[in-house]
């Protein structure tokens, strides 16, 4: 993992109009990214749970039949 400093070129740091345009399209797609970014965590959370929740019935059921097979 690279955790030094990015130089950005002078070219890159300069805004001309077209790239002002093209930066405000980013923007919402990146706001527009962000949104689907957190919606699939949400989902993976509920799906986590779900497993969760499926790994204890599955453990509570097998006590139970090995009890009842004793």
């Amino acid at each position: 993992m690279n955790n030094g400093n990015l130089e950005i070129p002078h070219t890159e740091r300069t805004t001309t109009p077209a790239r002002a345009s093209r930066s405000f399209v980013n923007d919402e797609e990146l706001s527009r990214l962000k949104a689907e970014l957190m919606q699939t965590e949400v989902r993976l959370a509920k799906a986590r749970a779900t497993i969760a929740g499926a790994e204890v019935d599955v453990k509570v059921l097998n006590s139970r039949l090995k009890a009842l097979t004793k």
